[in-house]
């Protein structure tokens, strides 16, 4: 249930910080996806019991209130908060690869969707990162109409959104 709270806090504030352009959407949206992320990460790795870690939940509340005030404090926080996303990430299909690799081999009908699941999820996330956002963002001042006719923004939104669907 936790999970699929963070994927709609995503979406509202993606939604608030691209109906808004103001730095208070861009803070809803930015914050909204390391929370998710934390949630995420929480579930990753208590759901393997070999990494399961009683404090993990106070370690991460504390983490993400510190990333808020740092957020706040901070000036031209933005490539901060890309490379602990990108961690957060990382860590996310690490974790998560640990618990599918036990899928790995088998060939039931249960361990073949699970693989499956667990391979678009671990893909689409870094591949709408590295194939729509960095582009986008790195040639959309040079080439503006190139760049509206491939919508690649929108594209790592939907990208990005089906990646945690699949871990749920």
């Amino acid at each position: 249930l936790l999970a699929w709270f963070g994927i709609h806090s995503v979406g509202v504030g993606t939604f608030l910080f691209h109906g808004t352009l103001t730095p208070m959407g861009q803070a809803l949206d930015e914050l909204c996806m390391i929370y998710a992320s934390l949630v995420f990460f929480y579930i990753t790795v208590q759901a393997n019991e070999t990494t399961a870690a009683p404090g993990l939940m106070l370690v991460l509340a504390v983490f993400g209130a510190s990333f808020t005030v740092a957020y706040f404090l901070t000036p031209a926080f933005f490539p901060v908060f890309v490379a602990v996303y990108a961690c957060m990430v990382l860590a996310i299909i690490y974790h998560t690869y640990k618990i599918a690799k036990d899928y790995f081999g088998k060939e039931d009908a249960t361990s073949a969707w699970q693989r499956r699941l667990f391979w678009v999820a671990a893909t689409f996330y870094p591949g709408g990162f590295l194939f729509m956002w960095a582009p986008e963002n790195l040639l959309c001042p040079s080439h503006q109409a190139v760049m509206r006719q491939l919508n690649l923004h929108a594209w790592f939104h939907v990208a990005t959104t089906i990646s945690p669907c699949c871990y749920v």
